[in-house]
């Protein structure tokens, strides 16, 4: 039994963007999605992996492309597999999170890919979270599907029943999909800066010979088209005939061209610091802000994995898995394999609750705070670390954990965590593993409330300094970053900062606010402080008499920092295709 493969064709090596080749799909499968198609385009992208495959009726005898915008039901099936292109980052490289290759996270595992992030040992030959052909084949679906159902014509099936429904969904088809393509361009982006701006179908005669677009230019292409689709798309779904969940929104595309815009105006990408780019970015997240289509939560209810959330704008959803679990539960518990471990580099970022500094030093615990107690450490500690770190002491389906050495979730257990603590933040707790394993739907945040308003913040910060505010930008820098501490109920910032003070406390709001949600690689980068944070990841040595505990600063690893490391090297092969899109970037 055949499959229906979209296949990249080849010229000289791999092409990212040729044309489409179709070959039949089994009866079984066939008649499965198909079914799926009728409950909802949430259903789809819940069960429809990302990857190339797509499901048709092999009855109707179809061959060409058009035919698949002939009716509403394959239409939609082209829409699904555009966004399966989203990412997520449930452990995206080879078992480890991105967060791995920052000072937030250690991989426990040598033999992951996400090691050569650190180690120094990745090059234009030797990739790590290569996207390039993933993202371009999804730029060119979403192409395909803008240019053909621009043209479908539906009228024939006027009579049928469903037909008011059909075109009551599809009325945001398109936009959708412009939307994905903006958003993969600028995934493409901040991976690898400057980048072919594809917003057509090439063939075999030119594609090889499309250039380079600076990066300026693509992040305005982007926002420009946000602007168009926030006009175009609903506020919500649930108006819209049929169950309708998961898709692209107005809150989206706001959200997208606020992010943006962001990194247009960082130090990476404006070397003069052109003050307009900030302004512009700030105006981004205050249209947003403005809208009202979001709010905080409490500290108390999860902002991910919460399809219910107020602060969600965008998610990437997931099947029911276990995966994630698998991959990170603790050492001694059945199934639990470690992977990513949270960081000392981490942990000090989390403030006490009375808001003051805490650091691990080679002299033992430090803090100002009059009410810190040494001998517990991790006691009144902001809340947002309970819910990114399993600590020793801490609870984990019922059992306390013990990674203090000799404790049954520390050394010498193979794959007790080495930097002493384990991930907590995207884990299912209900998740069972043995003896009879049990799964849950996985939901990946791509966009959350609390990010629009901490780009205002560090816009409005560079802009015009902590406090400034006015009839356009109606709260200060300083008012937005307390919006943030105060829901986690953690003390303002009472008085006003200089830029540079302020600089850094935006920066930790971020790290500790967004820790393990795939940010602080990419504001890494995008702020070039590599040099400053990615040498030496600590952790802590935890020893037990049975009536106190000595805990011990430890180097875990010295890692690898060059300048050139900022941006993504442009794939070897991609150059020997194409010549054009010569220069390499910077020092690869």
């Amino acid at each position: 039994m055949n499959t229906m493969k979209i296949a990249i064709k080849i010229e000289k090596g791999r092409n990212y963007m040729n044309a489409l080749t179709i070959k039949e799909m089994g009866k079984t499968n066939r008649t499965r999605i198909l079914k799926n198609f009728k409950v909802s385009l949430l259903l789809l992208i819940a069960v429809t992996p990302a990857c190339n495959y797509l499901d048709f009726d092999e009855s109707i005898g179809y061959s060409q492309h058009d035919q698949m915008y002939e009716t509403f039901t394959r239409a939609e099936a082209m829409l699904t597999q555009a966004y399966t292109y989203l990412d997520n980052d449930f452990g995206s490289i080879d078992g480890g999170m991105r967060e791995c290759a920052t000072d937030d996270g250690y991989y426990v595992w040598s033999n992951s890919s996400v090691r050569n992030f650190t180690n120094g040992s990745w090059s234009a030959i030797k990739l790590v979270d290569a996207k390039w052909d993933n993202l371009y084949t999804g730029i060119r679906v979403t192409n395909q599907f803008v240019e053909h159902i621009n043209k479908a014509d539906f009228s024939r099936f006027e009579w049928n029943t469903d037909y008011k429904t059909w075109i009551d969904k599809s009325q945001y088809w398109s936009y959708e999909a412009r939307f994905l393509r903006a958003y993969y361009h600028f995934e493409l982006a901040k991976r690898y800066g400057d980048i072919p701006l594809v917003t057509k179908i090439y063939d075999i005669n030119n594609v090889n010979n499309i250039t380079k677009m600076p990066f300026q230019q693509v992040i305005k292409f982007i926002a420009a088209e946000c602007d168009t689709l926030a006009q175009k798309l609903p506020v919500s779904y649930s108006k819209v005939s049929s169950l309708q969940y998961g898709r692209i929104t107005k809150g989206a595309a706001m959200a997208l061209k606020s992010r943006a815009l962001l990194y247009a105006a960082s130090p990476l990408h404006n070397s003069t610091n052109d003050i307009q780019k900030w302004k512009d970015a700030a105006l981004a997240a205050k249209n947003l802000m403005d809208s009202a289509f979001y709010s905080l939560e409490a500290i108390t209810v999860s902002s991910v994995n919460n399809l219910g959330s107020k602060e969600l704008i965008l998610e990437q959803r997931n099947g029911t898995t276990n995966n994630f679990e698998k991959l990170n539960y603790p050492a001694g518990f059945d199934g639990g394999n470690t992977g990513t471990c949270p960081t000392q580099n981490l942990v000090d970022a989390f403030q006490t609750i009375n808001g003051y500094d805490v650091s691990l030093t080679s002299s033992g615990w430090v803090s100002s705070d009059p009410a810190f107690d040494a001998s517990k450490p991790y006691d009144k500690r902001d809340p947002r670390f309970y819910k990114t770190v399993t600590y020793d002491g801490s609870k984990w389906k019922n059992q306390t954990i013990e990674v203090f050495e000799g404790g049954k979730n520390g050394y010498p257990l193979n794959g007790a965590t080495p930097t002493g603590y384990y991930l907590r933040k995207y884990l299912i707790e209900s998740v069972n593993l043995a003896p009879t394993a049990s799964t849950q739907y996985h939901y990946w945040v791509l966009f959350r409330y609390s990010e629009i308003l901490l780009n205002y913040a560090e816009a409005m910060n560079e802009a015009f300094g902590s406090e400034y505010s006015d009839a356009t930008y109606k709260i200060s820098a300083r008012a937005a970053l307390n919006l943030i501490r105060s829901r986690a109920t953690m003390p303002i910032v009472s008085t006003a900062k200089p830029v540079e003070e302020f600089r850094s406390i935006i920066q930790r709001e971020r790290r500790v606010e967004f820790a393990f949600e795939g940010h602080r690689f990419w504001d890494i980068r995008r702020w070039k402080i590599g040099t400053d944070t990615q040498s030496a990841i600590k952790g802590v040595s935890i020893k037990s008499d049975g009536a106190s505990k000595t805990y011990s600063l430890t180097e875990i690893e010295n890692r690898v920092w060059h300048e050139k490391m900022n941006l993504y090297p442009i794939p070897q092969s991609e150059l020997y295709i194409n010549p054009s899109l010569n220069p390499q970037n910077f020092g690869w």
